[in-house]
């Protein structure tokens, strides 16, 4: 189909998050994109078969179909619970377009949607039928912090003068743990800007089916602010990963930006390197992505009794004092 002399192509229909279908979708007027009833029926029944409340079914028109996903993933991005489930169930959906695709066209979709140049094996068959430089790969795992799961950790793929070579069944995950990524944290972008106004309705009758999110603040973790009013040397690495980026993002409910500058304010104490930054910065992603909470103070010593011991004479004094007396 086309659009003012652009056209829609197979690729950007089918896999949405790719660069060059966002170019598309912009060329397209708001009133075109989002405004019309049969664009916001349609991203309420993607969002709705997000949560398990109804079958998707695709819309007959592709322009429609196209800008209700973008639509979709900018409801989405205002709650964290919902755009995990989206950004799931539309990779899963690109998947199922993925796996039909030729040998030559896999590689393709993989290059245009992830920016790493892939390859179809000529000949190849059995465990061997893709390759990618191992600089890529490695680009790649790192962008869409893939690297936590052990399946697609280097030291677990074939490897050969400098090229890792995938079956066909392993690219196929991999393209849609990558898709998952993708589109999660570009409906999380999305939410920086102003939200329009069109999708309003939208928003609010899918957030009714949302659950609510489980209480996260009060006493059980006190000992956090008492944390951050006396900074220490000793296992700062431990404690931005288990307890304070958790803490900034699910308890605090702050931002990324002001999140990291929070916890680089508690590392400056012993001095900050830049290895040190990246690794707050990554770690504030994680705790959103995973919808981590910090340990509370007993779970803490029971777990990491040697992390516990680290704590200031302060901060286990405070919370001494808080305990009711037997």
């Amino acid at each position: 189909m086309s659009f003012r002399g652009a056209t829609l192509s197979d690729l950007e229909l089918r896999y949405p998050f790719a660069p060059r279908s966002r170019k598309f979708f912009e060329a397209i007027p708001v009133e075109e994109g989002l405004s019309s009833r049969e664009v916001l029926n349609q991203t309420q029944g993607r969002l709705m078969s997000a949560l398990g409340r109804k079958r998707y079914e695709s819309h007959m028109s592709e322009l429609i179909e196209f800008s209700s996903f973008f639509a979709a993933a900018l409801v989405a991005g205002q709650d964290g619970y919902l755009n995990s489930k989206f950004s799931k169930s539309e990779a899963e959906r690109a998947r199922g377009f993925f796996v039909k695709e030729g040998k030559n066209e896999k590689a393709t979709v993989m290059s245009e949607c992830f920016g790493v140049v892939f390859s179809a094996v000529e000949g190849g068959d059995g465990e061997a039928e893709y390759s990618v430089p191992f600089e890529g790969y490695l680009a790649l795992v790192s962008k869409n912090e893939l690297s936590k799961s052990p399946v697609w950790k280097l030291s677990r793929q074939a490897l050969g003068n400098g090229t890792v070579f995938l079956s066909d069944n392993l690219l196929n995950d991999l393209f849609a743990a990558c898709a998952q990524a993708t589109i999660a944290e570009g409906a999380r972008k999305l939410r920086r800007a102003k939200f329009p106004r069109q999708l309003a309705g939208v928003r609010d009758s899918v957030l009714e089916f949302v659950p609510a999110p489980r209480p996260r603040t009060g006493k059980s973790y006190g000992y956090v602010d008492d944390l951050l009013k006396h900074p220490v040397t000793d296992g700062r690495h431990r404690l931005v990963w288990l307890v304070l980026a958790p803490y900034m993002v699910n308890v605090k409910n702050l931002e990324n930006e002001e999140a990291v500058e929070r916890i680089r304010g508690f590392v400056a104490f012993g001095g900050e390197t830049r290895e040190m930054k990246r690794f707050i910065e990554y770690n504030v992603r994680r705790a959103r992505r995973n919808g981590l909470l910090p340990p509370t103070l007993p779970t803490l010593k029971a777990e990491h009794p040697d992390l516990y011991n680290l704590l200031p004479k302060e901060v286990l004094a405070v919370e001494a004092a808080q305990k009711p007396p037997r």
